[in-house]
């Protein structure tokens, strides 16, 4: 016997529900689709996503907080940082002054100065050698902290471009005006 593959298998008829005996009844129930080990896959793919992307995050705010935190270093002249050294402690700070001739020593891998502002004079350790412009007389800025009567340097900047002075024209000015005053009395 020809079995026609168009042709309603007779076992799926419901004779009740369809009085068309050529119409197949339709099964509507609910199946559950068969457990692969692909949608574990897909979850742990899932979880190794959420995982880089909350690791890349933390790393993009690590890093926006350390530059963040060195950008908000606070600037001081010598005269407000003696001023404030109860209040500054050993937070890490930039200060301005000027170098006062006749203090420069040199020694291997460092270099000690004294360094002044307006009335107030303070000793200073930078750790490192110092720039090739560094010389008495010049204003600089130091990056560091207290440390006991002394400022401990590890940065010492030199102005010498006329970006900075552009930027901070009423610094420089009363910088170059005190640097003047002392050379005049020294002189």
């Amino acid at each position: 016997m020809d079995v026609d593959p168009s042709a309603p298998d007779p076992s799926l008829l419901d004779d009740e529900e369809s009085p068309d005996a050529a119409t197949p009844a339709l099964d509507i129930t609910p199946r559950r689709a068969p457990s692969t080990s692909a949608s574990g896959s897909k979850n742990l793919r899932s979880y190794v996503a959420v995982g880089a992307v909350v690791v890349l995050l933390a790393a993009l705010g690590l890093v926006l907080f350390k530059g963040l935190n060195n950008a908000a270093l606070f600037y001081y002249n010598v005269d407000e940082a003696v001023t404030q050294r109860q209040d500054l402690g050993d937070q890490r700070f930039r200060m301005q002054g000027n170098v006062v001739d006749g203090t420069i020593e040199k020694s291997d891998g460092s270099v000690s100065f004294v360094i002044a502002y307006g009335d107030q004079r303070l000793n200073v350790v930078n750790s490192g050698a110092p720039p090739e412009l560094f010389d008495a007389k010049i204003p600089v800025i130091l990056e560091g902290q207290f440390v006991g009567d002394e400022f401990h340097s590890d940065q010492i900047l030199i102005r010498h471009d006329s970006t900075y002075d552009e930027k901070n024209a009423d610094r420089v000015n009363k910088a170059q005006a005190d640097a003047d005053a002392r050379s005049e009395v020294s002189g």
